[in-house]
């Protein structure tokens, strides 16, 4: 609640600010008074960025500290301008985050074009808007469950679980979907290293599955909402569950997505970027992984069990409104069906005996399987 408040008089201040220095005067005195001017220059989607704001520049608004500080924000950063006035972002929806908070760039450059004090107004009105939605909003997003999957390309037990298992939070109309915030982390078992100052990348399953997590760590850049980008990485890891994945590319005339977009990111470096902060964030694990599918809900990881993380998830939401794939969970207790078995994965040190117990484990399950059908 008090983050809200904090959120709405920031805006309310911005607005008084913005339509006082619409005095000249007033700004004359305002730049002679001893404040400290701070000026940020940022990208939206930039993480560090977002990070810096909501972390440390939201501190202004702590203890009147604002009341000595003459604070601007510019949001452009890394933007380009190019020949024919076309504005071409890092982040593909930055442009429209940028300029007007989501709007249609159409719409914001036409308010641009008014008289300056009818312009201040109608962006006033557009960031009251937007904090008023995020306060309606702020309730369902604290209370839902953080589902995180730490997986790589071309690891099958990967795949299979997210074609056969993590689809299913996306039916019934996205009725579970919406108590879950969904993270993709497509990293694995992967290793960074450095030889003559270069830096290169050795996955489990060889050099393709270095290029679909590169390609993949870009869609989810690209595309960043998860309905958007998990369409793509479903259909690709369909493919690697068909020992199809070369055939990966097809990916985009199906779902009708621009491939340019993710071939940009992967050939200007871009994508390998995106993987060490995957790696990163995957080294980092606590605990630390020693397998993959590796998921977590709510910081805490599932170990074998994680074909059943619809039920972990059931449990761990606090919120009123019960999906419907909770309504036969228990939530006293996870329900583990066939406890006893486990679930084949890729081992981070996959000695040769435990290649072979995965495959074995493999083998067996697609027996049962046969033999129940």
């Amino acid at each position: 609640m008090n983050n809200q408040r904090v959120s709405l008089l920031s805006v309310l201040i911005f607005c008084l600010l913005l339509l006082i220095n619409n005095n000249p005067g007033v700004v004359s005195s305002s730049t002679q008074n001893g404040k400290v001017s701070l000026e940020l220059y940022y990208e939206s989607l930039c993480p560090y960025c977002s990070n810096f704001i909501v972390n440390y520049l939201d501190k202004l608004f702590q203890d009147q500290l604002l009341t000595l500080v003459d604070l601007k924000l510019i949001p452009y950063g890394n933007a380009k301008i190019g020949s024919n006035n076309t504005i071409t972002c890092q982040k593909r929806r930055e442009i429209s985050r940028d300029l007007g908070l989501g709007f249609p760039v159409s719409k914001v450059l036409f308010m641009a074009s008014l008289p300056i004090k009818t312009f201040s107004l109608f962006l006033c009105m557009l960031l009251l808007n937007s904090v008023s939605a995020s306060r309606v909003s702020s309730k369902d997003d604290t209370q839902k469950v953080q589902l995180g999957l730490y997986y790589e390309s071309l690891c099958p037990y990967s795949a299979n679980f997210i074609i056969n298992y993590l689809v299913k939070l996306f039916e019934d109309d996205g009725d579970l979907f919406s108590i879950v915030d969904l993270h993709l982390s497509p990293w694995g078992n992967a290793r960074i290293r450095y030889s003559d100052n270069i830096t290169t990348f050795d996955c489990q399953h060889g050099p393709s599955e270095c290029l679909l997590n590169t390609v993949e760590a870009c869609a989810i850049d690209i595309w960043p909402e998860v309905t958007e980008h998990f369409p793509f990485i479903n259909c690709v890891e369909t493919l690697v569950y068909e020992h199809k994945y070369p055939q990966w590319e097809t990916c985009f005339d199906k779902l009708g997505l621009d491939s340019k977009l993710v071939s940009d990111c992967y050939t200007s470096g871009y994508g390998k970027k995106l993987e060490l902060q995957y790696a990163a964030e995957t080294n980092s694990l606590e605990p630390p992984h020693t397998y993959v599918p590796w998921v977590v809900v709510d910081g805490q990881p599932l170990y074998e069990d994680y074909e059943n993380f619809i039920s972990y998830i059931c449990k761990a939401y606090k919120g009123s409104t019960v999906p419907k794939a909770c309504s036969n969970i228990l939530l006293n207790t996870i329900h583990k069906q066939n406890a006893d078995r486990i679930r084949p994965v890729c081992y981070k040190d996959a000695t040769l005996s435990t290649q072979i117990r995965s495959t074995i484990l493999s083998w067996m399950q697609k027996v049962n399987l046969a033999a129940s059908m």
